[in-house]
């Protein structure tokens, strides 16, 4: 790595026109088990008000961290090596004056501002938001891969879609605070979606530092009743090509003075972007579980645990933790008809093997947890035929956890996790085990983003839900996947294994300086 030439952690367009967003105000106060309902508050009107609030609890700063004259920033979003290739847009309607006009901005998180990136027409917007309820509004995301190939070569890609997955549940949290839904947007091709964001002005973008479509979603208001019936908008042709001729604004900056070529990643960015007229409907989620309620909530503030999310450097590989707890925090990634998974439009396809280290009354070794129940039977065809597949004792019926080997795993899931001792030094680590082969040949080689994108989404709950305990966690996106496929008894691509976590007690570095995120 070459540290003088590490790209710029943030983004500008510069000559575009800046609104400052409130950093004084908060949304309405809600107890963090609340976020997970899908109704919790009363819809904010849209303002810039409320879409400052929307972003300082899904994408903006948190904390500055020095050590010598090293400085850098966190976020509310977690990032691979916190490198933040991920940037956010969002598409509103009239947000300062009655005399603005639709316009897309940019979000600057250093700042925490909006850039005025395009002015459409009126005809544009309605168009676009034709048959969706008043006060909505659209939120895309796109990924700057040199950010995170200047560090991780191949790897960037991958690692650009788990942050992608943690910034959509962020943002869909977010939305819980301001009383709006959020859902991905189905029907729009990355091309389509490109032209929205600005992201296929090359005559802008510096060729090595292009940003990626990534995806849309729709925002809109709650209900009283908690129905919200959306018509994702078309991207109809004629809207597109108006779209194009729209007024843009700014020059995005220079992230890097040199850069190392990684023609892989383009090649994968253009083999998994998703085709016109692939038109889905959201698939309706039943709750896999409803054992998670039976458990002792916590009342702390969710905005609280939002800003003190941090991703551990290392645990203290001695402490335990309670069954009940360890059960809470799985439960919470479980599936159904609330956020964050009311955010995804297609069926569930992660499941977690577990090595449960230090949990009380839980015997040390491999387990598994199935979040779609239904497919227990080709799990278990495809796995080792020598696994237990029992229920633990202490577990509630129904609640979808196997135990499959009794062992001591932590050698085992440090040297899967490149050899990490934050895999082993937790009371539990996972790997994200996704149906892989078959839903790609359904759908598209497109779906490949979805299938990190919710490994991220599952990553976000587990960090947010360790917080929530008074614990710590991390995401661990080095492992190794083939050996993780032979302990497992995988033979092909039927699964495979997409990204890892641990959750432990984190242990303090008192060398390092905190600063708040604004000033």
């Amino acid at each position: 790595m070459d540290w003088a030439n590490q790209p710029h952690p943030f983004r500008y367009y510069r000559g575009a026109s800046e609104a400052q967003l409130e950093l004084g105000r908060e949304p309405p106060a809600l107890p963090h088990y609340r976020i997970y309902e899908p109704n919790a508050l009363p819809p904010s009107p849209v303002d810039l008000g409320t879409v400052a609030d929307f972003f300082r609890y899904s994408l903006a700063l948190t904390a500055w961290k020095q050590a010598g004259t090293s400085r850098w920033s966190l976020r509310v979003n977690p990032s691979s090596g916190n490198l933040h290739p991920t940037e956010a847009y969002v598409l509103l309607e009239s947000p300062r004056s009655e005399h603005d006009g639709p316009a897309l901005y940019h979000y600057v998180s250093e700042r925490h501002s909006l850039e005025l990136r395009a002015s459409f027409s009126q005809h544009i917007w309605d168009s676009l938001m034709y048959d969706l309820p008043a006060g909505s509004f659209l939120v895309g995301l796109g990924s700057v891969s040199w950010r995170e190939a200047w560090k991780y070569g191949e790897r960037a890609f991958r690692y650009c879609q788990h942050d992608i997955g943690h910034a959509v549940a962020a943002l869909r949290f977010s939305a819980v605070l301001c009383g709006w839904q959020l859902r991905l947007v189905s029907s729009w091709s990355t091309d389509d979606v490109a032209t929205l964001l600005g992201l296929n002005r090359q005559q802008e973008f510096p060729e090595e530092e292009s940003e990626e479509p990534e995806l849309l979603a729709v925002v809109t208001p709650n209900t009283s009743d908690g129905e919200v019936a959306v018509r994702f908008p078309v991207a109809a042709a004629k809207t597109i090509e108006k779209i194009r001729t729209g007024q843009w604004h700014g020059q995005p900056n220079r992230l890097s003075r040199e850069h190392i070529s990684w023609p892989v990643i383009d090649e994968v960015a253009v083999a998994t972007r998703m085709p016109r007229d692939i038109a889905l409907d959201a698939v309706p989620r039943e709750s896999v579980c409803d054992q998670q309620l039976s458990y002792q909530l916590s009342n702390v503030d969710a905005r609280q645990i939002i800003r003190q999310r941090r991703s551990c450097l290392a645990l203290d590989g001695r402490s335990t933790v309670s069954c009940e707890l360890f059960l809470r925090i799985l439960a919470r990634t479980l599936p159904g008809p609330y956020p964050p998974w009311d955010a995804l439009y297609w069926p569930t396809a992660i499941h977690l093997a577990l090595f449960v280290h230090r949990v009380d009354d839980v015997v040390p070794g491999l387990y598994f947890l199935v979040r779609d129940p239904a497919r227990v039977d080709l799990l278990k065809k495809a796995m080792h035929e020598t696994f237990l597949w029992e229920t633990p004792a202490g577990v509630p019926i129904g609640f979808p956890l196997y135990r499959l080997v009794e062992a001591d795993a932590r050698d085992a899931s440090r040297t899967l996790s490149c050899d990490q001792d934050i895999a082993a030094d937790g009371f539990f680590s996972l790997g994200m085990i996704a149906e892989f082969a078959e839903p790609i040949q359904s759908n598209g080689a497109w779906f490949y983003r979805n299938l990190f994108w919710e490994a991220g989404v599952v990553g976000q709950v587990l960090y947010l839900e360790a917080e929530a305990a008074g614990l710590g966690s991390t995401g661990i996106g080095c492992y190794f996947d083939d050996p993780v496929h032979d302990l497992l008894g995988l033979a092909d691509n039927q699964f495979q294994n997409l990204y890892h976590f641990t959750v432990g007690v984190p242990l303090e570095d008192h060398r390092l300086q905190t600063w708040p995120p604004y000033s």
